[in-house]
């Protein structure tokens, strides 16, 4: 066994997971081998000089050692749901309650204004040229709003303590 080639098979997580698969491929009758593992149980604390747990096969072993694993695996499917948000709505909303916040609510319809135009911009979705101007035209109507709100707001309503 000594004088055989041995290739590549596979990365592991861990020790144990390469233990593990190891043991799994003996059973078959084949001879895996863990690289550095004996200089990995003596001396933990060269983990990181080692680089990642490799596993080894003989190379005429190989092919039947992958269709082995492939043939055990699971396959790894995961199902994600998105909740589909109309951004075309949203970001009509926003103009909208930026105007009313610059208006008649002051502050109020501005902050809820920026949320809908975040809510629009994280879904990371190309937007309409329509929708776009709508979200510019909303950050626009936002900042007038505060700045007047800000600057004239003290002015209109002083607060004397």
């Amino acid at each position: 066994m000594s004088n055989q080639n041995y290739v590549f098979l596979m990365d592991c997580v861990d020790f144990s997971e390469a233990q593990v698969i190891r043991s799994f491929l003996m059973a078959q009758g084949l001879h895996p081998r863990v690289k550095d593992e004996q200089t990995r149980g003596v001396a933990p604390h060269f983990e990181n000089l080692l680089g990642k747990l490799t596993l080894e096969i003989p190379e005429h072993e190989y092919m039947e050692a992958s269709q082995l694993l492939e043939s055990r695996e699971q396959p790894r499917i995961q199902i994600v749901t998105v909740q589909e948000v109309d951004t075309e709505a949203l970001a009509k909303k926003a103009l909208w309650n930026a105007i009313l916040g610059c208006v008649f609510v002051p502050l109020l319809c501005n902050f809820y204004s920026m949320v809908l135009g975040y809510r629009v911009l994280r879904q990371e979705r190309p937007l309409g040229r329509v929708s776009r101007n709508r979200l510019l035209l909303a950050i626009l109507f936002n900042s007038i709003a505060f700045y007047g709100w800000l600057y004239f707001g003290p002015k209109l309503f002083p607060i004397h303590f």
